[in-house]
């Protein structure tokens, strides 16, 4: 027993390395000789043991999980995968079946970033999962190369493209004019083919050497110290440093613009105080109903609705604050821990000339928060960007063929204050005109006696500014959500 033990394999190595011995034959007759839990032992702290080496007996104990644990990480792994591949998938249908979105370049990109993430859940994660739950890799050399090429690929992409977008961000936020002409749908398909070229070169030097030899059961990336710095910061560190910049500038001017316009907006509520006192006195001397009056409050405490609030941020510098920490937030957070970690152990390797002893369930982990970004990234590129969230909605609900009708339907009651008819709306009811304290107020108007005079004309005017404040504050949200 105590030749056929861990020490005794290291000593016929150490033997088999010096002399004429064949260590490869040595080593599968030691092995043969030792107990299940000796070569799950040797498998999971050697890289170069074999899984040939290990018997058919004991493949079963490579597997780390007891059968419940086993039956849980399977069906969160599959949700995760499940949900990786949905999300992505209603990205890309969105862009490809609404008009409006297709009108927009910069939606290119994130079809670009929903493609990268899309084929992560369909070509790296099933084999992953079968490889975290067995225990070891089942499946030869070729198919070892091609799944790591595509998670490197694949992953670089999906970062990159991330890096795409933000730099398409900043550039129509800080040259707006300028960039608006050169923003066109071949400067932005330039622009995902060199993301997609960048990131092949960082995957492609493992499939021309620069890797260690394979060991059946075993699969994972190159441990190459300059594969490792040259992967980690072209993949990660100079995209995350890009990004950090980037977005820093676009909060400043955010909260810049949003400031600037709060301070508009208190301008304007003082400059209208004359005419609001104006109205009220002719609505005196007209001597409308008291309907007209109320009426009339109604609308200004619509129009000065916000004016003078306490918060002093209005609501666009508060979902630019949100947005960009959730983006930043969410991807620092996923990718960092599993860079860190690669970087950190290439370099105590290169440092020290041994393997740092990681645990393995610390390595799968932070390999696994970095898929959940590619679940979350459709979440947060759709939920905080109205023309994404309502088609989701209708895709799930299966109105593909008229979802184009939906939309402009949809558009149309919210920008008149129409209530939604479902599947469509008339053109003589979408011309209507406003409903809601607009409605009210001329309802009130014509119901009461004498009202066609000034104080109707003071509630007209007072409508009319209340519906072109309305599709400003509209049209103002949507540019806040088109610029983060």
């Amino acid at each position: 027993s105590g030749l056929f033990s861990y020490r005794g394999l290291q000593l016929l190595e150490a033997e088999s390395s010096s002399g004429t011995q064949s260590p490869s034959a040595e080593v599968a007759a030691v092995a043969a000789a030792m107990n299940c839990s000796e070569q799950v032992r040797l498998f999971r702290d050697r890289a170069d043991f074999s899984l040939d080496n290990v018997s058919s007996e004991c493949l079963s104990s490579l597997n780390r999980y007891s059968p419940a644990a086993r039956a849980a990480v399977g069906i969160a792994l599959s949700v995760l995968t499940s949900g990786i591949c949905l999300g992505n998938l209603l990205v890309i249908m969105s862009v490809g079946l609404v008009k409006k979105l297709q009108s927009s370049p910069s939606n290119f990109l994130i079809v670009s970033l929903a493609s990268s993430d899309l084929l992560v859940g369909l070509l790296v994660l099933p084999t992953a999962i079968a490889y975290q739950l067995l225990g070891y890799f089942p499946f030869p050399d070729t198919a070892c190369d091609f799944w790591t090429s595509c998670d490197v690929l694949l992953c670089t992409s999906s970062i990159l493209n991330l890096c795409a977008i933000s730099i398409d961000r900043y550039l129509v936020i800080t040259k707006p004019f300028e960039y608006a002409v050169k923003r066109t749908p071949s400067r932005m398909a330039a622009m995902i083919s060199c993301v997609w070229l960048l990131s092949a070169c960082i995957s492609i030097p493992p499939m021309l050497g620069a890797k260690e030899p394979f060991v059946p059961g075993n699969c994972g990336y190159s441990e190459t110290f300059g594969y490792q710095i040259y992967a980690t910061i072209g993949a990660f560190y100079i995209p995350l440093s890009v990004m950090l910049v980037l977005y820093g500038n676009i909060f400043k001017l955010a909260r810049r613009m949003a400031k600037a316009d709060e301070q508009q907006k208190l301008g304007g509520g003082l400059a209208e105080e004359p005419q609001a006192a104006a109205t009220g006195k002719a609505e005196a001397e007209a001597g409308a109903a008291a309907s007209v009056g109320s009426a009339l409050k109604s609308l200004r405490r619509r129009n000065n609705n916000g004016r003078g609030r306490p918060a002093g941020r209005s609501n666009s510098d508060t979902k630019a604050i949100k947005t960009l920490g959730a983006i930043m937030g969410c991807f620092t957070f996923c990718w960092l821990p599993f860079f860190i970690m690669q970087i950190s152990l290439a370099i105590w390797k290169k440092v020290t000339g041994s393997n740092f002893d990681i645990e393995k369930n610390v390595f799968d982990t932070f390999l696994w928060l970095g898929y959940v970004n590619s679940f979350m990234n459709p979440i947060i590129y759709a939920k905080f960007n109205r023309d994404f969230r309502t088609p989701f909605k209708h895709l799930l609900l299966c109105h593909c063929r008229s979802i184009n009708e939906r939309l402009r339907s949809q558009q149309y009651s919210e920008q008149y204050g129409l209530p939604s008819s479902g599947r469509g709306t008339s053109k003589r009811r979408l011309g209507a005109g406003p409903t809601g304290a607009n409605a009210g107020a001329a309802a009130a108007i014509s119901a009461a006696p004498g009202a066609s005079g000034r104080a109707g004309r003071s509630v007209r005017r007072a409508s009319d500014a209340s519906l072109r404040r309305s599709r400003h504050q509209k049209a103002a949200e949507n540019n806040n959500e088109q610029m983060v």
